[in-house]
């Protein structure tokens, strides 16, 4: 994901209130990458001509997933368990806030809304589709900020000691 765009992972709401009561503002790193939201619903068949309603499809390096839009502006993916597609795993998009079309925000709120699903944003912060909750998320994110001062934002992204991957040591020849 580029730095200028702004990620919304959809997660069905009522597989959100089956693990918490009330729902959470957030949900922990570990269990919004690892827990399988999509395992016991999913979405009605067809759902993919409402996103060809907001976006183009565009060819994807995996057989086992759908991609519209373009590479470092508006998209969205959706996977599969497998390359037939009959199960989903993942729905997310990606909006480009250089050119922020609130038709596809729109669009992103409207599906989540039919799919009955929460939106999960990178920081693991959950929005209803909502456009005015939404465009605020947008507003205060890296993203967005990046924009208005891309040196600032950058120099406040402190790498995680799990993040930081030391580059391998060059070991000297040995004498001969």
């Amino acid at each position: 994901m580029a730095i200028w765009q702004f990620g919304l992972d959809f997660i069905p709401l009522n597989v959100v209130r089956s693990n918490y009561e009330p729902l959470p503002i957030t949900i922990p790193k570990k269990m919004a990458e690892d827990f399988p939201w999509w395992a016991d619903v999913q979405p009605p068949t067809g759902f993919e001509a409402w996103i060809d309603g907001a976006l183009s499809r565009t060819d994807s390096l995996s057989q086992s997933m759908r991609v519209w839009g373009k590479e470092g502006g508006d998209t969205a993916f959706v996977c599969y368990d497998d390359s037939a597609k009959s199960r989903v795993t993942w729905i997310g998009f990606r909006v480009d806030v250089r050119q922020l079309s609130r038709a596809f925000v729109s669009s992103i709120c409207m599906l989540g809304g039919r799919l009955e699903c929460l939106l999960l944003t990178s920081t693991y912060h959950l929005l209803t589709p909502e456009e005015a909750e939404i465009l605020g998320a947008i507003n205060i994110s890296v993203a967005m900020n990046y924009l208005r001062d891309p040196v600032a934002t950058l120099r406040s992204l402190k790498p995680t000691a799990t993040e930081i991957i030391p580059l391998p040591q060059k070991i000297p020849p040995k004498d001969q």
